[in-house]
């Protein structure tokens, strides 16, 4: 069957939320963009099974505000307020609040599920052409001007010639693997059990990171007193709490735990994720860039993962959006080199959480104790972690705010506008 041609000037591939949020702002923006994706898009919250829940930086939250898409999360967030560190069976511990940090929240914890049905809508009102449940099938050779693509999905295959392709699909991406960028891949001897949880006691605002001879033990504030777990692991453990009864895996979280929250009650489904570290050698190729999971898959400790990668979008996006070719060379070389710091700086620190601590505890525990200790007391110390925790590196807001209002009827190709045309350049 033949292929049906579309020429377009962004295809992204992947529309979780860093495609899914990019091709809303480049079609905002005037570009004409085209999402594709190998699942289906998800615009309803309620009923999904998707149990992560995103604590977004305070930075990640100034991003969303910007483009106008925080407010229909903001009901559904729950602000943390301070963030309580320690290690199990040893002393030492990290304590940082919002109020002394002179901000209203250090953070935001988004449900997974309402990020997901705030970009299904937000791509019908920018008039984003979606094609879901499909695959790359083909990525050609980069011509002079276009990168073609050829995907098949239920209705066929589709042959893209796109200015620029953008990589969105995931840590295992099969974008990536087409273009023949190679990857660092490291497997954790862990996985990483998600679950929420409904404590006896109100969380107020707080969030909990607590390091064990295991890996390291989160619980983050979610809307209506819940709490969402994050319990990384080896997998022969991850395999014995996955079968055990709900009572008695409550029970050994409970004794984890502690009982500074009262009596833990489950709240949802239990999900499991294998965890490894995923950096590509190179972020760019001929007329295309990759963004979000497929440069750089991390650990979940500290929750730096979303974060990391919506700086991606800031970055891409404010770069696309006034550049009169998307897929010039020297915009994708601009792109990768304003990222390699931030991300070799989140990269590093994760892995060392992940692997380094366990080292350090089994080692020489009371240095870990005495670095906390010392961190807890040392103000210019605690302001400089709480600044990182925060995701307050320097973001192209100028350029972010500029973006034009989404559209108000789906379906709609919005006119050519000064991103498309190169002038109204920043």
């Amino acid at each position: 069957m033949a292929a049906r041609n579309r020429n377009c000037d962004v295809l992204i591939i992947g529309a979780g939320p860093v495609g899914g949020l990019l091709a809303c702002i480049l079609a905002r923006g005037g570009r004409d963009v085209v999402l594709a994706e190998r699942g289906a898009r998800r615009p309803a919250a309620e009923g999904s099974r998707d149990t992560r829940g995103y604590a977004l930086s305070a930075g990640s939250v100034t991003i969303l505000q910007d483009l106008g898409y925080w407010d229909p999360l903001a009901a559904h967030a729950e602000p943390i307020l301070e963030i309580h560190v320690s290690r199990r069976g040893g002393f030492g511990s990290v304590v940082m609040d919002a109020e002394s940090q002179g901000v209203t929240a250090l953070g935001q914890v988004v449900p997974a599920a309402r990020i997901d049905a705030m970009l299904a809508r937000a791509l019908d009102a920018a008039g984003v052409e979606v094609r879901e449940q499909t695959r790359i099938e083909r990525l050609e050779a980069a011509g002079p001007e276009r990168r073609e693509v050829v995907v098949t999905g239920p209705d066929g295959r589709h042959r893209f010639a796109a200015r620029l392709v953008v990589a969105a699909d995931g840590a295992h991406s099969a974008t990536r693997a087409a273009a023949g960028i190679e990857v660092l891949r490291r497997r954790y001897e862990a996985d990483a059990l998600v679950f929420d949880i409904l404590p006896a006691r109100q969380h107020r605002g707080r969030a909990f990171e607590r390091f064990t001879p295991e890996g390291p033990l989160a619980l983050l504030p979610q809307s209506g007193g819940r709490m969402n777990v994050v319990w990384v692991a080896p997998p022969e453990a991850c395999d014995v709490r996955e079968g055990l009864a709900e009572s008695d895996r409550m029970a050994e979280l409970q004794e984890f735990v502690g009982w500074r929250l009262g009596r833990l009650r489950a709240a949802g489904p239990l999900a499991r994720f294998p965890l490894e570290l995923v950096r590509a050698r190179r972020l760019h190729d001929a007329r295309l860039v990759l963004a979000g999971n497929v440069a750089h898959g991390l650990h979940p400790v500290a929750g730096q993962g979303l974060n990391l990668s919506l700086r991606d979008v800031a970055a891409l996006a404010g770069r696309l959006l006034h550049a009169a070719d998307p897929g010039a060379p020297g915009v994708l070389a601009d792109y990768a080199a304003s990222r390699s710091v931030d991300i070799e700086r989140i990269a590093a620190a994760t892995d060392f959480l992940a692997r380094g601590l366990l080292a350090i505890q089994g080692f020489a525990p009371h240095a870990l104790g005495g670095g906390m200790l010392l961190l807890d007391r040392i103000d210019p110390l605690r302001r400089l972690w709480a600044e990182q925790a925060m995701g307050l590196q320097p973001l192209p807001r100028r350029r972010l705010r500029s973006v034009p209002a989404a559209l108000t009827e789906p379906g709609v190709r919005r006119r050519r506008g000064p991103a498309e045309t190169g002038e109204g350049m920043a």
